[in-house]
């Protein structure tokens, strides 16, 4: 009981915490934005590693099915996006729920400076047992879990959490890209 407690008590505070950056936007999605800094580096370049990063991201689980919306060199813009694989959620005896969430990684690029948008608008679950599939959107989500009680609330939290690492786990991983720094003329491999 002790151990179901201080998870509970760890889910919640890592989900107050990140609340401030990860917020339910006025589309009733859930979004983070980050403005990632890089001095002396032109918005050609930073575009370039955004899209170096895309052509070679798999997602978190390795298995993401996503690919490129739009993208604008000369506008600096990269809109990626996919389903990324969030989890399985046991029901009975190996019964359960695969979870899925929708994503949009949008990059806006300056000189200097890049904007990272990553947004879930919905989670979808299928059954493994007979594939059937429910769609929710992220504002559905948060309110099933707001209104919850007992073990259907704790589920909540968890799935909360997992898609906010998720979140997180994009965004951190784009800005990582953004700021890395090129290679040398000479490097020969």
């Amino acid at each position: 009981m002790k151990k179901v407690t201080l998870t509970m008590l760890m889910l919640i505070t890592g989900l107050l915490v990140n609340a401030q950056e990860i917020i339910l936007n006025d589309k009733g999605a859930y979004e983070k934005k980050v403005v990632v800094s890089v001095d002396n580096t032109k918005a050609s370049i930073l575009y370039d590693r955004a899209m170096e990063a895309l052509s070679d991201w798999t997602g978190a689980s390795g298995k993401a099915q996503a690919g490129l919306d739009y993208h604008d060199r000369d506008a600096g813009t990269v809109i990626y996006k996919g389903h990324e694989y969030i989890g399985f959620k046991n029901v009975f005896l190996g019964d359960g729920w695969e979870r899925y969430a929708d994503f949009t990684l949008k990059v806006r690029c300056k000189d200097g400076r890049a904007q990272v948008t990553v947004t879930i608008p919905t989670i979808t679950f299928v059954y493994n047992k007979n594939g059937m599939k429910r769609n929710y959107t992220a504002a559905e989500v948060s309110k099933a879990v707001e209104e919850s009680k007992g073990k259907k609330k704790e589920r909540g939290i968890v799935l909360l959490a997992d898609i906010k690492e998720l979140i997180e786990t994009l965004s951190t991983d784009m800005s990582n890209r953004l700021k890395k720094t090129g290679t040398s003329d000479d490097d020969d491999f």
